[in-house]
């Protein structure tokens, strides 16, 4: 059954009018966006739209809301609100990502309100969240990888390598590392890498700052501490 929502009554508009406060925010429902909220949200484009549903298909009823505040010319920012029951972690992360992930990577809002009341840790959902920013180039917080899944042209360990790697690194958040199995497709693969490991022959590694290579045919057993040195070199390292 649906929730109904209490209408955005004149009150509502006082208190916003008179909330001093640097930022504001505003739970709203589509069904309460009636001309007094266009009204009032008009008149206050620094109001945070926290943007919430209870539809079957939320996705849908999100995107005819941000629909309207296009239309009508608001400015304001939109956060999109997700309440959950999930005690599977995996269950949450799938439901959130690809509901809210639509609309990131469609750049319908600012930002995203993960909120699960069941049987997960506020660390595991804050991860999630942050992963789906993450995911949707929103905002980076952590050491992302980006790995091609390895072929027959892959002339080393590739998982053994990337367990390596994300050892002496996975502290170094906001950087995106690429390790790629060869040289055929993986520059290309990892164009948008900070740095890259790319193996270029048997036994034999190259080294990428963006897509430039700086050091080619690396000894495979030298090439993970070459790398954190060229990290280094850049700046781009802090010890844990």
């Amino acid at each position: 059954m649906n929730n109904v929502y209490p209408a955005f009554n004149y009150q509502q508009m006082i208190e916003l009018h008179h909330n001093n406060a640097a930022i504001k925010f505003l739970f709203l429902p589509y069904m309460a966006m009636g001309e007094e909220v266009i009204a009032a949200l008009r008149m206050h484009p620094e109001v945070v739209i926290i943007a919430q549903s209870n539809h079957d298909n939320r996705v849908g009823e999100y995107r005819g809301m941000i629909q309207e505040i296009m239309t009508e010319g608001l400015t304001n920012p939109v956060v999109i609100f997700m309440f959950q029951n999930e005690n599977d972690k995996e269950d949450m992360q799938l439901k959130a990502a690809a509901d809210m992930g639509a609309l990131i990577f469609d750049g319908l809002c600012d930002g995203i309100f993960l909120l699960n009341q069941g049987k997960i840790g506020i660390e595991e959902v804050d991860a999630t969240a942050f992963g789906i920013l993450q995911a949707g180039r929103v905002r980076t917080s952590k050491t992302e990888y980006i790995s091609c899944p390895g072929c027959g042209r892959t002339l080393y360990d590739l998982q053994d390598t990337i367990a390596k790697i994300k050892n002496a690194t996975s502290h170094l958040k906001g950087l995106k590392i690429g390790i790629m199995g060869c040289i055929v497709n993986g520059p290309g693969e990892m164009a948008d890498a900070d740095y890259g490991y790319v193996g270029a022959a048997r036994g034999k590694v190259s080294l990428y700052k963006k897509k430039e290579c700086i050091e080619k045919n690396i000894p495979e057993e030298e090439a993970v501490n070459r790398l954190i040195d060229l990290i280094k070199k850049n700046g781009d390292y802090t010890e844990k």
